[in-house]
């Protein structure tokens, strides 16, 4: 039995700690028509979550997202598991259920395997080194290589094929061989698209023949941790894996304990937007491209908890926007009153006021790292609230 894409009730994690790259798993799962999206921060995680069939944790700060979630939100993540859930982490998300012996992650330890980055050591950086390691208690996760890199997919039919493919790699973790996983994919080799931040030898003793995906079970759920980023969209054969790995891994669940307690009253037929206030999100919206892609030029950067942020990132928000809101036949039953829009058109422009703001402070050489804080909150909740009212779906279709 392949799983009805409509059926699948899929969380994803956007709260703190949390970078952009949560947006991928949502363009992945729009582009094979998965629909019922949810996104879940640190303060409804707990109950939530267990209204999910899907979990996913994306790239990230691991040390933010396990401080946030605590100890309640890996209870949470326990009784999931317990329930049959399963959990997809990617970078930061596979991280995040290791063992570890250091608070907030010491409530997390789902997963034995250990990583082969991890050094007291720190070689030389040679490039990008803001983005080359981060404290780990005495000792230093280390990242000796960036972007694309080569995956060699373990044998087993039918996910996976024994194929080579290219993925990106933005900091995920090399796993050591364990008994405590199966192995799904080991790093293969590199191209002429990885970024080396250190020497190439160095990089090899990482990286090579180490496990980049792995698969637990635990209880009657289960856990894919994915070192790179299988879900980036511009790389089809990671988003086919997943895609894969998902159906091959909830078809054997029932769709009645699927949808068991399922509230279907949350997905009714909602008016359509205001033609003025769409206009006036759009309008929004698109002054603040124009101004975020000038800032993208600049070279600047801010520090935010362990992870760089760049100006790019803001314009990869107001992308994840952008590009939908020409999408009439969803747009059309996205919200509960003509004023949900008039309301994100207001927020939009309260993003765009910080935006401005920063760009002054930054043209004045005035320190602009808590602004960019501020703003980059704003802004993932100015997302987050378009994709919950654009990922609505009328009942009748989910029937």
């Amino acid at each position: 039995m392949v799983l009805d894409s409509n059926s699948l009730r899929i969380g994803i994690y956007v709260g703190e700690g949390a970078s952009h790259s949560w947006t991928w798993f949502v363009d992945l799962f729009e582009k094979y028509g998965y629909q019922r999206i949810r996104f879940l921060e640190e303060k409804n995680f707990p109950w939530k979550a267990l209204e999910q069939d899907l979990l996913i944790v994306s790239g990230g700060d691991t040390f933010a997202v396990a401080d946030a979630l605590a100890s309640s939100g890996a209870q949470t993540l326990q009784a999931f598991l317990k329930q049959g859930g399963l959990y997809v982490g990617s970078c930061a998300g596979a991280y995040l259920p290791l063992n570890s012996s250091k608070q907030p992650l010491n409530s997390f330890n789902f997963v034995k395997a250990k990583i082969n980055n991890l050094t007291r050591d720190l070689p030389p950086a040679h490039r990008l080194p803001l983005k080359f390691s981060s404290r780990y208690g005495c000792s230093y996760v280390f990242h000796p290589v960036r972007d694309e890199v080569r995956i060699r997919m373990v044998t087993d039919p039918p996910v996976w094929s024994g194929d080579e493919i290219r993925v990106p790699l933005y900091g995920g973790p090399p796993l050591n061989l364990s008994e405590d996983v199966l192995p799904r994919a080991y790093y293969s080799g590199f191209t002429e698209r990885t970024v080396f931040l250190t020497d190439p030898e160095i990089a090899k003793d990482v990286y090579l023949d180490k496990i980049a995906a792995c698969e637990k079970q635990i209880d009657k759920g289960r856990m894919l941790l994915l070192g790179p980023h299988f879900e980036h969209p511009w790389f089809p054969d990671g988003n086919e894996i997943i895609h894969k790995w998902i159906q091959q891994n909830i078809e054997e669940k029932s769709l009645k304990e699927i949808n068991k307690g399922d509230n279907r009253e949350a997905f009714k037929k909602r008016p359509a937007p205001s033609a003025s206030g769409l206009r006036a999100l759009k309008l929004a919206v698109s002054n603040m491209r124009i101004r975020a892609q000038a800032l993208a030029r600049e070279s600047i950067h801010w520090q935010i908890g362990a992870k760089i942020y760049e100006p790019e990132k803001i314009v990869h928000f107001l992308e994840t926007i952008w590009k939908r809101l020409g999408s009439k036949n969803r747009l059309a039953h996205g919200a509960d009153q003509a004023c949900d829009w008039e309301a994100l058109a207001d927020r939009a422009e309260a993003c765009h006021t910080m935006l401005k703001a920063l760009d002054q402070q930054i043209r004045d050489e005035i320190d602009s790292q808590e602004l960019a804080i501020d703003l980059f909150r704003l802004l993932k909740g100015l997302v987050v609230s378009f994709l919950e009212i654009y990922f609505v779906k009328e009942s009748s279709e989910l029937t």
